[in-house]
């Protein structure tokens, strides 16, 4: 995906290759690359409907997933489930499913709400243009690479840093993104960071609530951060993982689910409401019911959930600290309302 046209561009070439049996033209198709962000789940999806058949992957990079594309606006539903059709009757052509997985990708799109109901946004396609769409606010910054914004030490070297879409607020959503831990030196030394949802904006002065004067603070102390963070149990380590719903909810490494570092990894984080999804490469890892009345642990000046019951709120990304790496890309949002 990294840009989202591109990626749609890219996956549309694929597609009509793969529809006209077009495999074997496996080189030149493969030497586009249009997946150069592939959707990476185990499992076929749609949207909120799995179909239980593996995400194996195709020509160019892109997985069946990416082929499918349940995330785009649809004219009509009978469109969509036509297009399943038939590329899972090609693709069975080709030897990648079986028939009858072809009957369960078919059967589940008939049964999905894709063309029904909201498609994914972008946010952050991997361009200038989309980038442009971000604030920033704090101490350490990002800067724009190869498609991804990346946390820096830079402007200021110093201070929790925060980019955050300003065009807009959300209300219920599912937001989706791809984050990969770049940070050097061996195995045990493992970034920290996370996004922050459901946050009034940035201006201590209009906030008073949030108890801070550090614009990067309103998010923290309003909002709510999903952490990111597969650093070992060890030491001084933050054992808030990631997945952990900050404070409230934390999750321990063996339930984050880890990866290895240079690893994209898939995070949908759901907003219902008051009640809190995290799904990390297609599994459910955390819920959280935002109620009133439980207090933060550990630093009771700061507003517990009685003060975040935003019924919408800004979505951001968090630079936590000068040693953590992270890139975060394909940044997208549904509507769920």
């Amino acid at each position: 995906m990294g840009s989202r046209n591109r990626f749609l561009a890219g996956t549309a070439v694929l597609a009509a290759a793969v529809l006209s049996g077009g495999f074997a033209a496996a080189p030149a198709i493969a030497s586009q690359s249009p997946c150069v962000a592939p959707d990476s789940r185990p499992t076929v999806r749609f949207l909120d409907y799995d179909s239980g058949v593996a995400n194996r992957t195709v020509e160019g990079g892109c997985s069946i997933n990416d082929l499918i594309d349940d995330e785009s606006a649809w004219a009509n539903h009978g469109g969509f489930v036509a297009h399943v059709t038939d590329v899972a009757r090609d693709l069975v052509g080709a030897g990648v499913i079986t028939a009858g997985e072809a009957a369960a990708l078919t059967g589940t799109a008939a049964h999905s709400d894709v063309g029904k109901t909201s498609s994914y946004v972008s946010l952050f396609d991997g361009t200038t243009e989309s980038y442009a769409n971000w604030g920033y606010v704090g101490g350490r910054g990002f800067a724009l690479r190869d498609g991804s914004m990346v946390t820096t030490n830079s402007p200021t070297g110093g201070g929790l840093g925060m980019l955050w879409y300003r065009a807009a607020q959300f209300g219920d959503f599912s937001l989706r993104l791809q984050f990969r831990d770049e940070r050097g030196g061996d195995a045990n030394a493992r970034s920290n960071s996370g996004v922050l949802v459901r946050f009034p904006g940035v201006d201590p002065a209009a906030n008073p609530q949030c108890n801070t004067t550090d614009p990067a603070w309103v998010a923290v102390n309003c909002g709510h951060e999903i952490q990111i963070n597969d650093s070992p149990e060890l030491g001084s380590n933050d054992p808030r993982k990631t997945g952990s719903v900050y404070g409230f909810a934390d999750l321990n490494l063996a339930q984050a689910r880890p990866t290895d570092k240079g690893v994209w990894n898939d995070l949908e984080i759901r907003v219902v409401g008051q009640h809190y999804t995290v799904i990390r490469n297609g599994v459910v890892i955390n819920e959280f019911d935002n109620v009133p009345g439980l207090p933060f642990p550990g630093r009771p000046t700061d507003p517990g959930t009685s003060g975040r019951q935003y019924a919408q709120g800004y979505i951001g990304l968090q630079n936590h600290d000068g040693g953590s790496v992270i890139a975060f890309r394909n940044v997208r949002v549904r509507d769920l309302g």
